[in-house]
């Protein structure tokens, strides 16, 4: 988009220096440069009033800390109360290592599709259940209470 800002801005002044009648060359041996005018650039203005402003209002903390972390917040030395620690856990995204390979017939022909990934056709996966019959007896779940 930049670009083509600069493309149509060049147009602009070349349609604009053609317009212009040709000067006489200066009488003196070194030729001096001719400043063209600035082009006044627009851009569009965004209303105030269309923008929301900014919220930071937290409102009343008491809904978010418990009264020991409040009262621990509030008695703390200067440096702690400025310090903001925030937690979260990231979200992982599939990777292409995890989806299940074909089994069965198909499997020469995926690795054939897929020669990077070919290796994990002979590898078990160590996801899937072990091979054969479901154990008949499940197994115990040890609690330390009723």
């Amino acid at each position: 988009m930049g670009s083509a800002l600069a493309l149509v801005l060049g147009a602009a002044v070349d349609a604009r220096a053609e317009d212009r009648p040709a000067r006489a060359p200066a009488p003196s041996s070194a030729p001096t440069p001719v400043p063209l005018p600035a082009e006044k650039i627009s851009r569009p203005t965004v209303a105030a009033s269309a923008r929301p402003p900014l919220r930071l209002h937290v409102g009343d903390i008491r809904k978010y800390m418990m009264p020991n972390e409040y009262l621990a917040a509030v008695g703390a030395p200067d440096a702690d109360k400025y310090t903001v620690v925030v937690q979260g856990q990231r979200v992982l995204l599939p990777m292409k290592s995890e989806q299940p390979v074909p089994v069965g017939i198909v499997t020469p022909f995926w690795m054939l599709a897929h020669p990077l990934s070919a290796w994990r056709a002979l590898v078990p996966d160590l996801r899937a259940p072990p091979p054969g019959p479901p154990d008949p007896v499940p197994q115990r779940e040890f609690r330390w209470g009723p």
